[in-house]
């Protein structure tokens, strides 16, 4: 399933050279929380919703280049696609049902113009029988679809997702649940110096052959040159808990990785009063979405969907 509202680790937002560099960008990551409001991250399954003019109907459409996106998903097609059985398919009639039988629903769309542009889209998030919105989208263009040109290549471009749009939206989709904003006030300069010091301090081990342990000051590698094409969490992760052995090639990544959970327990511990398992929040600078985890999610989103067979036709020559 297409996931078209990008968050991204405090690490992809830029190509890194150094530890030093990323430190300092983390600094900078600081100084944005100190200064604005952030959310939960809601852990669910997202509903994208546009309207269909072909079905006259509010759909689904996660955003790929299925047939199925493209037509639609609603509630008399449902089947064909998920099994009935299944989450996402529980999720989709809740949130469909929910939008059908909301009085406001027609009146809320005209006035975002969603009936208008079938490329705009509601993201809606289930989660244990709640339903959240985390915003108005315009969905980018791909090969096969029309949409908004993205320059960077994304999927989804933001159109509002503010405090006040989403307060309005509960207002007037009363099936809503209120998503609340959160400021703390702290100095970002004094915070990055507790967290330096435990950065200075930190020491990994690795397993490097069956009988053997090396550990890794993460204060030597302020300054080495590196740059990495892509992050393997899993394998961090097995490196980290010792189920696999460390190539000292992947040093450079690992590091990244760690300091990036270590900052992130640093902010949910000290700087969240309100106990928050992941957060969310606006980068005005990159224009991204960036996300505070507790830890990494190392197992893919899969949700199975119906293998459709083509039906027989009669052959002709």
């Amino acid at each position: 399933m297409s996931n078209l509202i990008e968050c991204f680790h405090p690490y992809q937002i830029k190509n890194l050279n150094s530890i030093k560099e990323y430190l300092f960008l983390l600094k900078n990551i600081l100084r944005i929380i100190s200064t604005s409001k952030f959310k939960e991250k809601i852990k669910g399954i997202n509903i994208p919703i546009r309207w269909s003019t072909k079905h006259f109907r509010w759909v689904v459409d996660f955003g790929s280049d299925k047939l199925r996106d493209i037509e639609g998903i609603h509630l008399d097609n449902l089947r064909f696609y998920y099994d009935k059985e299944s989450e996402v398919f529980n999720s989709i009639v809740c949130v469909l049902n929910k939008i059908q039988n909301c009085k406001n629903m027609n009146d809320f769309g005209s006035t975002y113009k969603l009936f208008k542009n079938e490329n705009r889209f509601l993201n809606f998030v289930f989660k244990e029988n709640k339903i959240f919105l985390t915003g108005l989208y315009n969905r980018c263009q791909t090969k096969k679809r029309c949409g908004i040109y993205s320059s960077k290549n994304l999927k989804s471009i933001e159109i509002d997702t503010s405090e006040n749009f989403l307060n309005l939206a509960a207002d007037k989709l009363m099936f809503l649940e209120q998503q609340n904003f959160y400021k703390i006030n702290f100095s970002y300069r004094k915070s990055y110096e507790e967290f330096f010091k435990i950065i200075e301090k930190e020491e990994l081990e690795f397993k490097v052959s069956n009988n053997e342990f090396k550990y890794y000051l993460i204060k030597d590698y302020y300054n080495v040159q590196n740059k990495i094409k892509k992050y393997e969490i899993k394998k961090y992760m097995n490196a980290i808990e010792k189920t696999s052995l460390f190539n000292e090639k992947d040093i450079f990544q690992f590091l990244i990785l760690h300091i990036t959970l270590m900052f992130n327990h640093f902010i949910l511990k000290n700087l969240n009063s309100n106990k928050l398992d992941d957060i969310i929040f606006k980068d005005f600078d990159s224009g991204k979405n960036i996300k505070i985890v507790s830890k990494f999610n190392t197992e893919p989103v899969f949700i199975k969907e119906k293998i459709l067979k083509t039906p027989l036709l009669p052959m002709s020559f």
